[in-house]
């Protein structure tokens, strides 16, 4: 199958050697791919509620609202 954006390479036994994709293709499957990437990657991160963050970089910047 050939997809825009999206290369194979294949061993001499005709085995999948390497994916390259490219990251800057106009394809809205590779952007769709590139954020199930992302979001597997970072499933198990740490997480804060927004407001948390917003709050410490007001104080850090000294924004009052």
């Amino acid at each position: 199958m050939k997809l825009q954006g999206i290369k194979s390479e294949y061993t001499q036994k005709g085995k999948l050697k390497k994916v390259t994709i490219n990251a800057a293709s106009k394809s809205e499957f590779v952007e769709d791919l590139l954020d199930l990437i992302a979001v597997e990657a970072t499933k198990n991160d740490s997480t804060k509620p927004f407001e948390e963050v917003v709050a410490r970089l007001d104080k850090k910047h000294g924004i009052k609202r």
